[in-house]
Parts: structure tokens; sequence; C-alpha cells
């Protein structure tokens, strides 16, 4: 009796575990296909589209004790409606921020897509390079949960002498969500004014 009630809670388990993978494997596909409609609509004649919208950030700025930092941030966004109480509602679904620090000795690019209808993290993509050495981190969400890392989070640089993965806000995978929200926040910011 003890061998059945194990052997079929082991099936049980194993059914679920290929379930969630399963439902992980289709939210991966889902993930790239966003992405690669987002690179389309911006590669082919983007201002054609009414879906296109783009918000351009770039800054310049002489950093004491390191040097020149240089900042280019693109937001794409959705087209603005009104909604019921008559303001306008835009959705940012794409970013592509570069960072260069200390006269190009340390760099950083992100991409982060977004769901266009509901707002909710999709993906990210960082590119991290100091000198010669680089690093690429992709990071897959659903629910607002990160739910995978490639390459695998045990990957994950150390410290290195105080150069952080992103400064001051990145030290570990999960903070790439708040990343993202802070993300969204400074487009709004951006198109309010």
């Amino acid at each position: 009796m003890k061998t059945r009630v194990f052997l079929f809670l082991a099936v049980m388990m194993a059914s679920v575990s290929i379930a969630g993978a399963q439902n992980h494997d289709k939210r991966m596909a889902q993930i790239r296909q966003a992405y690669a409609d987002r690179l389309e609509i911006m590669n082919n004649n983007p201002y054609e589209s009414q879906m296109f919208n783009q918000v351009n950030v770039d800054l310049a700025q002489n950093m004491p004790g390191s040097g020149l930092r240089e900042v280019h941030d693109r937001y794409y966004f959705t087209q603005e409606q009104y909604s019921t109480d008559g303001s306008m509602d835009s959705q940012v679904y794409f970013v592509t921020s570069t960072r260069t620090y200390a006269m190009g000795a340390h760099k950083w690019y992100w991409e982060f897509l977004w769901d266009s209808m509901e707002g909710d993290p999709m993906f990210a993509y960082l590119v991290r390079q100091e000198g010669d050495a680089r690093q690429e981190y992709r990071f897959y969400f659903e629910n607002n949960k990160l739910i995978k890392v490639v390459p695998d989070v045990k990957q994950w640089p150390k410290d290195d002498g105080g150069m952080n993965l992103h400064p001051q806000v990145i030290s570990k995978p999960a903070d790439v969500l708040k990343l993202m929200k802070e993300k969204q926040a400074e487009f709004i910011h951006l198109i309010k004014e």
C-alpha cells in the first residue's frame, strides 16, 4: 500500500513539474515573439506606424574622479489614448539604455521589454563590458516575477572592487524588476512634461 501511495505521489509530482516546464516554455516563446515584433516595428519605417512613438534622452557629464559619463536612453511607447477621466495614457513597451563611464572603460547596454497593453515586464537584456571582458545576461519575467536568468544566477558577477553590475542599482538579479519599474516612472515623467 505504501508503495502505491509513494508511486502515485511521484507521478503527480512529475506531472506538475512537466506542466510547469511547459508553461515556462510557452512564456519564453511569447517573450521571444514580442521582442522580435518590437524590433521589426522599430527597424521597418517606424514613423509610418501609428503605434510608434519615441523619446530620446542623451546626457554627457564630466564626473569627478572618473571623467566623462555618457547616457543614451531611447523610450518607445504606444500611441496615447484618452482615458475615461480625460487624461492621456501611454504605455512604454521598449527601452534601450547605454551607459559609458570613465572615458569608455566601463560600458553597460540595456534593453527592456514590457507588454504593450498591460505594461507588465517581459524581458531585460544586459551587456556589461569592462575593458575587453564582456558579459551578457537575459532576464525573463512573468506576472511581475523573474522566472529565468541566462546564464544561470550561479554565474552572477561578484563584487569586483566597487564596480557593481549597474552602479548603485543592480546587485542581484531580482533588482532588475525594480530597475524596470524605475524606467517606467522615468518615462511617465518625460511625457508628462
